[in-house]
């Protein structure tokens, strides 16, 4: 006698349902997947600054190199000296400061597509310190100086410290260049030839004293070399080609 077949739970469940359930249940499926790419695959093509967005185009190749601009063809922006800086950066909440960072690091990030944030410095700074950056920081190869701002009331008096404090990231300088770059050396920043640019922007608060507002700056052009103090030998720098997301800024730790 031939043994009857044992039917297994799948066996019966599929058995049970009429073939129309599977076509509909694999549509809705389909929908769902749709549904879901639709809503999770744009905003991580249009965040690209955020870490793990950031970290997800990189793997597949879709990150957008950082631009080296023409000096012909900077992106738009004002010109602050470090009166202006103060100024505008200033009088912003932390919570304006928290959302202004975010829009700075998303249009360097996209190389400035939307320009209405983008902000040049000037004027002359006294190095506190220089460092070789490394795997640890956002930016990992060059070397960052810390400088204070110096500022003149008028020409017959001698330049004073200002409350302005900027970290000028020199990418893929050579490690060499920080030690050319040492502190009490005097920095005269214009916008042109290297368009530095605002890329983080932090209130340091004091108990005795008004605050520093602290800039993290970043060259957009790249075309001349930087010439250090003491007529020490000149140096080119370049564009990141990747940045470590995971690192805070500023670079210098308070």
């Amino acid at each position: 006698m031939k043994k009857k077949k044992q039917e297994t739970w799948v066996t019966r469940i599929v058995e049970r349902k009429p073939s129309y359930f599977w076509w509909t249940l694999t549509l809705l499926m389909c929908f769902c997947l749709v549904a879901f790419s639709w809503m999770k695959i744009p905003p991580i093509f249009a965040n690209p600054h955020e870490a793990l967005n950031y970290k997800m185009l990189d793997s597949i190749k879709r990150l957008e190199p950082i631009k080296e601009f023409s000096a012909l063809a900077p992106p738009g922006g004002d010109i602050a000296n470090i009166e202006n800086l103060y100024s505008k950066f200033g009088s912003l909440s932390s919570q304006e400061l928290d959302l202004l960072n975010k829009q700075l690091l998303k249009n360097y990030v996209t190389n400035y597509k939307q320009q209405t944030l983008n902000t040049y410095i000037c004027g002359d700074f006294r190095v506190i310190k220089t460092r070789v950056l490394n795997e640890d920081d956002r930016f990992q190869n060059g070397i960052v100086i810390k400088a204070e701002a110096m500022h003149r009331a008028s020409e017959y008096t001698d330049p004073q410290p200002f409350p302005v404090w900027i970290e000028i990231i020199l990418p893929n300088a050579p490690a060499s260049a920080a030690d050319d770059i040492i502190k009490g050396d005097l920095l005269e920043i214009n916008k042109n030839p290297f368009f530095s640019s605002v890329l983080f922007v932090q209130r340091i608060l004091r108990d005795d004293n008004d605050h520093i507002m602290s800039f993290t700056v970043i060259p957009l052009v790249y075309e001349s070399p930087w010439t250090p103090p003491r007529d020490a030998e000149k140096f080119n720098f370049k564009a990141p080609k990747k940045l470590n997301m995971s690192a805070p800024l500023p670079t210098f730790k308070l």
